[in-house]
C-alpha cells in the first residue's frame, strides 16, 4: 500500500523527470538487493558498505537496516565485512565479524576532498545511486580482502523511505529494522581522562548555526556543567567532515584531540560517550548515540530544523522508548534555575 500511495504522489508533481528518476532508483534498488540475496544464497562474503552520509542516518537507520537484512538471508556475521569510516566499525560489531576502515585505504584529506566532490556531483549527502568514489573504495577493499558481494546504502534509502515520506508512521520503524543497543568496544579511558564525566559534543549545522545565540547557549551549557563534574570535549582535533566543531575550553574541561586519530575517532569517541555521566551535544545525528548507549542525553539546537527532523526525533523515541533523551532551545532554557534543574536530572 505505501508503495502505490507513493507512486501516485510522485505522478500527482507533474514532473516526469521526478518521476523517471523515482523508478530509476526503486529498479536499482530491487536488483541491488536480488544480488545481495542470490549472494546470501551463495554463501559468499559481504562487503557492507562504504557508508559516507550523515552519522545519524548511519546510527539510526543504516545499521539496524543492515542488521535485518542479514538475519532476512541468515548471513552469519563470519562472512561479513564492514567498509567503515573513522573508527565507526565499533558500531558494527554484532554482526560484521571483519572491518576495514576507509581512512586506511586513502588519507583523511584526501577523503574530505572526494566525499566533498562526490556530493556535489549528485547534489546531496545520501547515497540513493552508487558513485565513481564508493566504487573506488570497493575496489580498493576487495584487493584486500578478495572478492565480496557489496551491501550498499542505496538499499536503506529504498527500504526505509516511507517513514521519511511520511507514509509510515515513524512508530513503524522497529517493524522495517532491528533496533537494539550498541554494542561498543570498551578500551581503558585515555591517560589524563577523569574516571568520572560528562562527553560534550558541540559542532555548527542547521539547527546549531555558528552565531552569538549558539555559542552563548553552548557556553552557559558548559559552564553550569563544569561546576558539577569533569567534562570531556569530544574534539577530533581536524575537520574529518563538512561540520566544524566549537572547541570549549575552561576549567575542568578535557579536550580528547590528543586521544585520537582520524582512524580511531568515532571508536574513542564512541568509548568516552558510553563511559561518561552524559552526553550533551548539538542535535544532530552523533546526539542519537546516547540513547543507543543507555546515556542520559541532552541535545541542543537554537533554530528549527528540517522538516524530516521530527520523524527523525520519533524514530529515535519509538526504537529506545525508555531512553532519557532530551531536545532543548534557548526558549527552554530561560532562566538559570530551568539549566540548573535539567542538568541535575541529567546527571543524578
Amino acid at each position: 500500500m505505501s508503495a502505490r500511495r507513493r507512486l501516485g504522489r510522485l505522478v500527482r508533481t507533474g514532473s516526469p523527470r521526478v518521476v523517471a528518476r523515482a523508478v530509476r532508483r526503486e529498479l536499482l534498488s530491487r536488483r541491488h538487493e536480488a544480488e545481495v540475496a542470490r549472494a546470501a544464497r551463495e554463501g559468499r562474503r559481504l562487503l557492507v558498505g562504504p557508508f559516507l552520509g550523515e552519522v545519524g542516518f548511519e546510527l539510526l537507520y543504516w545499521i539496524p537496516l543492515v542488521r535485518r537484512l542479514l538475519a532476512e538471508h541468515g548471513v552469519d556475521r563470519g562472512r561479513v565485512t564492514v567498509l567503515a569510516r573513522g573508527g565507526s566499525a565499533s558500531w558494527y560489531r554484532d554482526f560484521a565479524d571483519e572491518a576495514l576502515d576507509v581512512l586506511d585505504l586513502v588519507p583523511p584529506d584526501m577523503f574530505l576532498e572526494e566525499l566533498v566532490a562526490r556530493r556535489r556531483r549528485g547534489g546531496t549527502t545520501k547515497q540513493f545511486f552508487e558513485d565513481a568514489f564508493d566504487a573506488k573504495l570497493v575496489r580498493l577493499a576487495v584487493e584486500r580482502i578478495g572478492p565480496a558481494a557489496v551491501v550498499h546504502p542505496l538499499l536503506m534509502y529504498s527500504r526505509m523511505r516511507f517513514l521519511w515520506e511520511g507514509l509510515l508512521p515513524p512508530e513503524q520503524a522497529p517493524r522495517l529494522a532491528d533496533y537494539r543497543p550498541l554494542e561498543w568496544e570498551e578500551r581503558p579511558l585515555p591517560a589524563g581522562c577523569p574516571a568520572e564525566f560528562a562527553a560534550v559534543k558541540f559542532y555548527f549545522s542547521d539547527p546549531f548555526p555558528d552565531g552569538d545565540v549558539s555559542r552563548g547557549l553552548a557556553a552557559r551549557v558548559l559552564e553550569e556543567l563544569a561546576e558539577r563534574l569533569d567534562v570531556v570535549a569530544l574534539t577530533s582535533g581536524r575537520q574529518l567532515d563538512e561540520h566544524r566543531e566549537w572547541l570549549p575550553s575552561g576549567p575542568r574541561v578535557h579536550d580528547a584531540a590528543a586521544w585520537v586519530q582520524p582512524q580511531d575517532n568515532l571508536a574513542i569517541q564512541t568509548n568516552l560517550v558510553a563511559r561518561s555521566r552524559a552526553l550533551v551535544c548539538t542535535y544532530g545525528g552523533f546526539s542519537y548515540l546516547g540513547p543507543m548507549l543507555g546515556v542520559p542525553t541532552l541535545a541542543l539546537q537554537v533554530e528549527e530544523p528540517d522538516p524530516y527532523s521530527s520523524v527523525h526525533l520519533a524514530v529515535v523515541r519509538a526504537a529506545f522508548p525508555t531512553a532519557t533523551y532530551s531536545v532543548v532551545g534557548p526558549d527552554d532554557l530561560t532562566s538559570p534555575a530551568s539549566l540548573s534543574e535539567r542538568l541535575a536530572v541529567l546527571t543524578s
